[in-house]
């Protein structure tokens, strides 16, 4: 090979390489961070311990524009370990949908995601909670309850993914 089609096809090569790194890149990245600070006492255990929830399998035809399907399963939480009696905020953290405070999506944009009721039956937002009162010689307990939820009549079929911080806050 002559060196003249040595250095055409070594620019041609890296040209390439170059607009591929191009396509990648992005003039900005976002990163949701949060945390919790709490003067609680009190140890949460959220879903008996166990890292999944399996929500369930639905239909298209279950949806309802930003609604929490019908069928639902229990997320419980025990706060155990409680120095003594207590008031404060259970709150689940995530991502919320850009369209819908209590959508919990693993990205804002996002159509499909969870939803959660607390006891009263109410909506859960993404970031608040509901008020529970804990004592030293419980059992404190609490239950959520956990369903899929769209902002779109129509969801796209596929598998969904949420990760949520379930958290007590007393101040």
């Amino acid at each position: 090979m002559s060196t003249k089609k040595n250095v055409i096809l070594a620019v041609l090569f890296s040209s390439l390489a170059g607009s591929a790194m191009v396509a990648n890149a992005a003039p900005y990245a976002e990163v949701l961070l949060y945390g919790v600070i709490t003067n609680s006492t009190c140890d949460v255990v959220a879903n008996k311990g166990q890292a999944t929830l399996n929500v369930g399998v639905f239909k298209t035809k279950e949806f309802a524009v930003d609604t929490q399907t019908a069928r639902t399963v229990a997320l419980p939480v025990e706060l155990t370990n409680c120095a003594g009696d207590e008031v404060g905020e259970l709150i689940i953290q995530g991502q919320a949908s850009g369209n819908n405070e209590n959508l919990f999506v693993s990205k804002a944009d996002n159509t499909v995601g969870f939803m959660i009721k607390g006891n009263a039956n109410q909506q859960v937002q993404v970031g608040k909670g509901v008020t529970v009162p804990v004592s030293k010689s419980g059992p404190n307990k609490y239950e959520f309850r956990v369903g899929m939820g769209s902002t779109t009549a129509s969801p796209k079929t596929g598998n969904y993914s949420v990760p949520i911080t379930v958290a007590y806050i007393v101040n």
